[in-house]
């Protein structure tokens, strides 16, 4: 950054400040996070596990699941909770900054300590239907900033038919209701993919599209979240 531009962003957070999304003290207008509360958030430790597959507790939580790695940033609890859902059912992009910190923080070292990464990163697609009447996709808003140095693809997978909301259905019900609802119009051959969703619930919609991926040719399939929850039944 020039010279020139820090001194247009210090004019800019002296007559517009941001202020933290916690604790409402100033911050730096590219964070929305002060250090004390980035710092007292709980974080999945993905030093210790890079693939929370092999976590005892999450394995137990999804032991159906047809991908072959999962990064996630932390639990779908307070604050993340709140965050997620103003951005996406409220559209309160302020929580957006916030979000993309936390996953670009954990992205980084998911990259560092693991042995190998995906060719190809997807962000899971909206049906057209539900993406005109919302008006933006709150995946894409988060994760984008974090993926610029990787290559995304936007055109392969595609949801070939609208489904219901999973927020309303049980376990058993989103597995039928995600049956056929991707398809991959491009040959995935030997690669390894990457799926990248805000919310893991049962892992259904990310096993319906690793399906896709992987009748298609994937060799490996990766799912990226920015957060689990498990459903109970």
């Amino acid at each position: 950054m020039t010279a020139f531009n820090q001194c247009l962003q210090q004019l800019g957070d002296w007559f517009f400040p941001s202020f933290c999304v916690q604790c409402q003290c100033v911050v730096n207008s590219k964070y929305s996070l002060c250090e004390q509360c980035l710092a007292d958030l709980s974080l999945f430790d993905l030093q210790a596990h890079p693939n929370l597959l092999y976590r005892p507790d999450i394995v137990e939580l999804f032991p159906d699941c047809q991908f072959d790695h999962l990064f996630a940033c932390a639990w779908y609890r307070p604050p993340f909770d709140n965050w997620l859902s103003q951005l996406k059912f409220s559209n309160q992009i302020h929580y957006k900054k916030a979000l993309s910190l936390i996953i670009s923080l954990q992205f980084t070292i998911s990259k560092h300590t693991s042995d190998s990464w995906p060719e190809l990163f997807i962000i899971l697609p909206l049906h057209q239907q539900r993406f005109l009447q919302r008006g933006f996709n709150q995946v894409s808003q988060c994760w984008l900033p974090c993926l610029k140095d990787e290559p995304v693809d936007f055109l392969s997978l595609q949801r070939s038919k609208k489904t219901q909301a999973q927020s309303s259905l049980s376990k058993a019900k989103r597995i039928k209701n995600l049956q056929g609802a991707f398809i991959c119009n491009t040959d995935m051959t030997g690669k390894t993919v990457a799926i990248v969703d805000d919310v893991m619930t049962t892992g259904a919609t990310l096993n319906a599209a690793t399906v896709a991926l992987k009748q298609a040719g994937a060799k490996q399939v990766w799912a990226f979240v920015t957060c689990l929850t498990p459903l109970r039944d």
